[in-house]
């Protein structure tokens, strides 16, 4: 595996170390995406899991990724033969209810249109993305579109890279929201991934990055990382009390006011169930801040009884069921900041502390 200096020489306006911003549905836009790319990050538009023709997702997607360019280079940037210069954001997809043939008719003309960096993937089973992989490869060959997994084990890892991707996002299980149910820390993730794309046979020839994900929040946690042999991390939690979020005044209000991530969240796979959203497979749980509904089925309430509730406390307004996805890091991130203000403090965090190690060693 050859990783180095790959990401940035795909992704040229980036800066080093390199942060990314989640690409949180119904969190991230356009706008929160533009202002990390600004600041030398890479920003992420949410695409959302539905691939049909008629998607709100899609349609969401198609105007979120307007509001960037517009942002980032004009709308009437382009390049010489009159077509869009790439744009430095990625497009996260939710594959879920992934089919190829949907993905080739609805999806892939929004891609060429808009033209993203990259696409970031999650939501499979790991040995499945080998199809759009293809696909998005094949639809952005003209600008060297690069295509990132997201995975939560090792063995993920090398059948990502199986199937074609370019960046394995090593997500550890201090992450908040959906991850996979059985992982590690990025603690042990992110060196046992590194060490298994770069030492076994089958991958040494192959130019594949390693992104650090969960639990990452401030310049020692992308010092960390970096450490661990990560060539990137990408972040959440933090983002999602930025102005420029679409997060609720609720979740802004959870995230800012939790402390003690390791005692105040927790992993479970029926938060989608309470949420009337039983969506993702068994290989996939959620991290959340703890809240009454997890409570209820830990004494034996019914999952439909607790359903009900969290669909009345939304009828009426009740904070007090709400579910709010953050990871162990939430207690970090304890003001709200612009996008692009985060990006700057923490690469000036990360490099300080590298710089600090270095001078005591």
């Amino acid at each position: 595996m050859a990783s180095g200096n790959l990401l940035h020489q795909w992704f040229p306006t980036a800066e080093r170390p390199l942060i990314i911003s989640a690409p949180m549905f119904t969190v991230a836009n356009g706008a929160l995406a533009a202002a990390v790319t600004k600041a030398g990050g890479l920003g992420m538009v949410p695409a959302g899991m539905d691939p049909t023709a008629t998607s709100p997702h899609l349609a969401a997607l198609d105007e979120q990724l307007t509001i960037a360019r517009q942002i980032l280079t004009n709308s009437s940037s382009a390049g010489v033969d009159g077509s869009p210069v790439p744009l430095p954001i990625g497009v996260g997809f939710l594959t879920l209810l992934a089919s190829a043939e949907a993905y080739r008719a609805n999806v892939l003309p929004i891609v060429r249109k808009h033209r993203p960096a990259f696409v970031w993937l999650f939501g499979s089973d790991p040995a499945d993305y080998e199809p759009l992989v293809g696909l998005f490869h094949e639809a952005g060959a003209e600008w060297g579109i690069k295509v990132f997994v997201q995975v939560g084990t090792v063995e993920a890892a090398r059948q990502a890279v199986r199937c074609g991707a370019d960046v394995v996002v090593a997500q550890g299980s201090d992450a908040g929201g959906h991850q996979f149910a059985a992982a590690a820390s990025v603690v042990t993730l992110v060196p046992e991934i590194v060490d298994a794309l770069r030492g076994e046979t089958e991958f040494r020839d192959r130019k594949v990055a390693v992104v650090a994900a969960g639990g990452i929040v401030d310049g020692r946690g992308v010092a960390a990382a970096l450490a661990l042999g990560a060539d990137a991390v990408a972040m959440g939690t933090r983002f999602m009390t930025c102005p420029e979020s679409d997060s609720s005044p609720f979740v802004r209000k959870a995230i800012l006011s939790t402390s003690d991530g390791g005692a105040t969240t927790t992993r479970s796979s029926v938060n989608d169930a309470i949420m009337g959203y039983p969506t993702w497979s068994k290989l996939y749980a959620g991290r959340t801040i703890l809240h009454p509904g997890l409570d209820d089925i830990a004494n034996g309430v019914p999952i439909e009884q607790v359903h009900k509730s969290f669909v009345e406390a939304v009828a009426e307004g009740d904070e007090t069921r709400m579910i709010t996805f953050a990871g162990t890091g939430v207690g970090l991130a304890n003001k709200s900041q612009p996008a692009g203000e985060i990006v700057h403090e923490v690469r000036a965090e990360a490099l300080a502390v590298i710089a600090n190690l270095k001078g005591n060693l």
